[in-house]
């Protein structure tokens, strides 16, 4: 049974598709779930994905100026694909924390902004620690219109050799003539 969090309030739900409210902010998955959100403006948001489950995540926002910190725990034998897509017209924080409490897990964190004349700032930190045969992919891709600006800053944790740990990012522009 998985359960989101609101305010003292637990709502439990059944391997369904659930569309997130901006009250929400703590969310524990046990078995397989897909949870859509929708410019919503959920500053804080924690995921635990219980042992042996499986999570999808679609998250997309238009952002006028936001901060935003998403962390995600990670049981034994789980997994999680995290889609964090984005239009940014101002400034936009967004700081990802990934952290592993068990063996043979498995995440994917994929990042799709643009930013028309904002700027953003994404900070990716993934904790692998001394657990084994995890596997950790971070992809980031910007790209930025009419002056927009981009940074981001990757840091992984590793402290084993027995994991797989990833990130990529690109940030880029398209040409004016292309436009």
């Amino acid at each position: 049974m998985n359960k989101l969090f609101t305010k003292g309030e637990v709502k439990k739900i059944n391997n369904e598709i659930i569309k997130l409210s901006s009250k929400i902010n703590n969310i524990e998955i046990n078995g397989e779930s897909k949870i859509l959100i929708l410019n919503k403006s959920i500053n804080n948001l924690n995921v635990l994905i219980k042992k042996n489950s499986q999570v999808i995540i679609e998250d997309f926002r238009i952002i006028e100026k936001e901060k935003t910190l998403i962390k995600i725990y990670m049981e034994k034998n789980s997994e999680i694909i995290y889609n964090h897509s984005f239009i940014n017209n101002k400034n936009y924080d967004l700081n990802i924390l990934t952290k592993y409490l068990g063996d043979d897990s498995k995440i994917i964190f994929n990042v799709h902004g643009i930013n028309d004349r904002g700027a953003c700032n994404i900070i990716a930190d993934g904790v692998l620690g001394k657990n084994k045969y995890n596997e950790l992919l971070e992809n980031i891709r910007i790209i930025n219109l009419n002056n927009g600006k981009a940074i981001t800053i990757p840091n992984i944790l590793v402290n084993n050799n027995e994991v797989l740990a990833n990130h990529a990012a690109t940030i880029g522009k398209i040409n004016k003539d292309e436009l």
